[in-house]
């Protein structure tokens, strides 16, 4: 009878199974925010690439030389107009890896409840007590307030994952944008010392 119970998947989740899934979870929001980590770090390997190329390009008196007065200034407004783009990527990217805070909002869950989070895995909540208290709460902690924590730390992870990929997106914009622009420089650069 146990044995035809675990193959009913329309049953719910035993406390244990509960447990495991949730602990899933979270590792998947950890791999994902590891993830974006790595995705901010690569658009910051992309704009030093652009910046060596203009520093490059920038470098090249002969070119520069072969510039009226008036091509100077419509390179230079172009390579500030660059230079603002570039401080904004910067800044951008400072946001999108600076670590969030997403504390658990628990107003709404009374206090009184038997699954209410006791606090022993959060590490807001884990610091908030002495060692020996924090071990006390370990020791009386029930699966159900156990799996409600995990649940709450899941929800909360989601949160500081959905922030990251609106801010990577917004990085990634900006790069396709100074893209964009060290392109019209060269392309500049070009047209006026071919002319």
């Amino acid at each position: 009878h146990q044995l035809r119970d675990k193959r009913d998947d329309n049953r719910t989740l035993t406390p244990a199974e509960l447990y495991r899934a949730l602990d899933d979870a979270l590792d998947e929001g950890y791999d994902l925010f590891d993830l974006s980590n790595r995705e901010a770090r690569f658009a910051l390997i992309l704009m030093g690439g652009l910046n060596a190329a203009l520093v490059i390009a920038a470098t090249q008196t002969s070119l520069i030389a072969q510039l009226s007065p008036a091509e100077r200034q419509v390179v230079g407004a172009v390579v500030g107009l660059y230079a603002v783009f570039a401080l904004g990527f910067v800044l951008q990217a400072v946001h999108t890896l600076r670590p969030g805070q997403f504390r658990p909002v628990l107003t709404d869950w009374s206090r009184e409840r038997k699954d209410f989070p006791k606090g022993v895995r959060y590490y807001e909540h884990v610091l908030a007590r002495e060692t020996a208290a924090h071990w006390e709460a370990w020791k009386t902690v029930t699966l159900r307030q156990l799996n409600a924590e995990l649940a709450v730390q899941a929800h909360s992870l989601a949160l500081k994952n959905n922030t990251r990929k609106k801010a990577l997106r917004a990085l990634y914009n900006n790069l396709r944008i100074m893209t964009i622009v060290l392109s019209l420089i060269l392309i500049l650069f070009l047209a006026f010392t071919l002319i």
